[in-house]
C-alpha cells in the first residue's frame, strides 16, 4: 500500500531545545526523539514538548548522584534489552553483570523484559 507523507516542520524553539540538550544516550537517542516526536505531533510543526526531553537551565535543580546514576542505569537495562530481543542471559552479558545482577536491576526499575521479545 501506499504511505501518506506529510510536512512537518520544526519550531524554532524545537530546534533550540534539540541544540542544548546534552544527549547523554548519543546519536540514537537523538533519532529516536526526533522520530516519535514526528510522528506523535498532531501539528504541523514539532514544538518542544513533542521531543520529550528537558533541558537543564540555571534554574532547573541538578539531578543527585544516586537519581543520576539510577537514570543511566534504567537506560543501559532498556537498551541491552532492546538490542537482544528481550533475552536476559544475552542483555546481561552485554552489560557486563550476572543474570542474577541483571534480574535485581529489572526488578529495581520495574522493567519487563518479555515486553521486549
Amino acid at each position: 500500500g501506499q504511505t501518506m507523507k506529510r510536512k512537518v516542520r520544526f519550531s524554532a524553539a524545537a530546534l533550540e531545545a534539540l541544540v542544548r540538550y546534552p544527549w547523554p544516550g548519543n546519536i540514537r537517542e537523538l533519532e529516536n526523539k526526533v522520530q516519535r516526536a514526528v510522528i506523535m505531533t498532531s501539528g504541523r510543526s514539532v514544538e518542544p514538548g513533542d521531543l520529550e526531553i528537558t533541558t537543564v537551565g540555571a534554574d532547573t535543580p541538578l539531578p543527585t548522584l544516586r537519581e543520576s546514576r539510577s537514570g543511566h542505569e534504567r537506560k543501559l537495562v532498556i537498551d541491552a534489552l532492546a538490542r537482544n530481543r528481550g533475552n536476559i542471559s544475552r542483555a546481561a552479558q552485554a552489560v557486563g553483570v550476572s543474570r542474577p545482577t541483571f534480574h535485581e536491576m529489572l526488578a529495581r526499575h520495574g522493567i519487563d523484559a518479555k515486553a521486549f521479545r
